[in-house]
């Protein structure tokens, strides 16, 4: 096992970094679709084009 990790730490190393920024980005838009916040980045509410962008 631990010669398995010493030829591929490189790989594991990025598959994590890849794996954590996965993670942050849909972290990242579960909270703004809880805040009420739409795709182009901004809260709906306060869009003039709300009832055109997407229907709920």
């Amino acid at each position: 096992m631990l010669h398995f990790l010493q030829m591929n730490w490189g790989t594991i190393v990025a598959l994590l970094v890849v794996a954590l920024l996965v993670f942050l980005a849909v972290r990242r838009m579960v909270k703004d679709r809880k805040a009420g916040i739409g795709p182009c980045g901004q809260k709906c509410s306060h869009c003039p084009n709300a009832g055109n962008c997407h229907h709920r």
